[in-house]
Parts: C-alpha cells; structure tokens; sequence
C-alpha cells in the first residue's frame, strides 16, 4: 500500500475498530483519486520525462502524460501544478506548466547539486472537483558537490519581504488521526495584512512528509478577514512535515516554510 492510499483524502479517516463478527465478503473498493507523487504511475496514468536538468542554472523540464485523458481540469486556475524538491527538503519551487502538442513543459533554476525530485497534480475531467487530484512524481540527480540543508525546527514564525506569518497554534503537535483546522495569521508591521487572490485562493499549502518527500496539498477552508488563513489537516502517520505556504500581498508572491510534528 503506498503512504498516499493510507493518508487518504484530507476529509476522510479510517475506521480502526475491527468487527464482532466475521465480516461478509467484501464490496469492492471505491476509486482513490489520490497519490503522493513517489511513484511515475497511478491511477492510471503515467508521466514519462522528456526533458529534466541536468546541472545547474537555467533548465526546461518536459513531461508527457499518457492515460485514460488528456483532458485536466482548470484547478486553482491552472490544469496542472508542478512542484519541484530537493531530497533534504529545500530548493522548493512551485511551477505552472504550459501545454504544446502533449507536452507540458517549464522553465526552472536549480541552484545546487543533489536529488530532485518534479511532482505534478492534475485533476483529470470527469471527477469531482472536491476530490483529491492525481499526483505523479520523477526523480533527477545534479551531480557535484552538495550543501545539504537540515530540516528546521518548528517555530511560532516565519517571515517574507516584511511581512511575518504567524502559526496561531504556535510550535504545538498535531495529532495522527484527528482533523483539525492549521491556522496561521499574515502580519505586516505588526498588524492584519491584507492578502491578495493567488490562483483563485487567498493561500496555498503544500505538505511534505519528511521522512518520504510524499507531498499532500492541504485543502484551504474559506477565508476570513484579518489576514487569518486555515487548512484542514488530517494526518494518518506521525512524523515531522514540512509545509510551504505562498500567499499574495503587496502586490507581490511571498513563500514561508514551517516544520510540523505530528504525534
């Protein structure tokens, strides 16, 4: 079972409690519309790598996506999201790839050597929009020397271009199995930000597990005034994560990172 089908959809949680009795023969299992992006083919499709870098500076990746449809759903005002990460957890890129003749490509900058990794999220047509996209993944490797990045510790703050993002929870665990909301408040000299529409949201949270690089994009609850942002966030396995959170504000795209154990 691959670390995506156990985490599930953001809204859903298994049932541990086993039966009294010996259950009845099994109905077939209901389609998961999720994956974790370790893996080049899920759910029916697969990306196959045309292009990846292969040292540092400016690089084109290129990807092609075979599967029962080309045809992806404009999520976030995109129809597919690209990511890219370094396997220390650093060198965090959010991407947006263009479509030509079945080939989806970006330009990216890699700045360091080390093993990468592309993630790409799509939404094929046909299912539902709350559902949990498809999420596909390929490796690459910048050869040279490398200087690695620890994963931080948790802190109650991160800051961007002078705005400070504070974790209302401050550096508190989660816990596995529970939902709740994650929530954090945008300041700007001490006081409320007032953020801008990004991608048809107010902010977007990618969630990384660190132990397995597997990413999870946390489901953004409706927004509120005071330059307040939550996420729902469920979790099946303990662990440390690492959270990249990119807001618009100023006229401009801030990014912020938080490290997040859950018990």
């Amino acid at each position: 079972m691959t670390l995506a089908g156990f985490l599930g959809a953001a809204y859903l949680f298994f049932d541990s409690q086993a039966p009294a009795a010996a259950p009845p023969a099994p109905a077939p299992s209901a389609v998961a519309y999720n994956s974790d992006g370790l893996s080049d083919v899920y759910d029916g499709f697969q990306v196959e790598a045309l292009s990846l870098p292969t040292g540092r500076g400016p690089a084109t990746i290129k990807l092609k996506v075979n599967g029962p449809t080309s045809n992806f759903q404009t999520i976030h005002t995109k129809p597919m999201h690209m990511y890219v990460l370094r396997d220390d957890l650093s060198g965090y890129q959010h991407l947006h790839p263009s479509l030509a003749d079945g080939v989806w490509t970006a330009p990216v900058t890699i700045t360091d050597g080390g093993a990468y990794r592309v993630y790409i999220e799509f939404t094929p047509a046909g299912r539902p929009s709350t559902a949990d996209p498809t999420v596909l993944g390929v490796p690459f490797v910048i050869p040279g020397d490398t200087s690695m990045v620890p994963v931080p510790a948790p802190v109650a703050e991160a800051s961007s271009g002078g705005y400070t993002v504070r974790r209302l929870d401050g550096t508190a665990d989660l816990t596995s199995g529970i939902p709740a909301a994650l929530q954090f408040q945008v300041l700007y000299d001490g006081r409320p930000a007032t953020l801008e529409p990004y991608l048809g949201a107010y902010a977007h949270l990618s969630n990384f597990e660190v132990r397995t690089q597997a990413l999870m994009h946390l489901h953004p609850l409706p927004a509120t005034s005071g330059g307040l942002l939550a996420f729902h966030a469920a979790f099946a396995e303990r662990g440390d994560k690492r959270m990249f959170l990119q807001f618009r504000a100023g006229g401009k795209l801030h990014e912020v990172a938080f490290t997040v154990f859950t018990t």
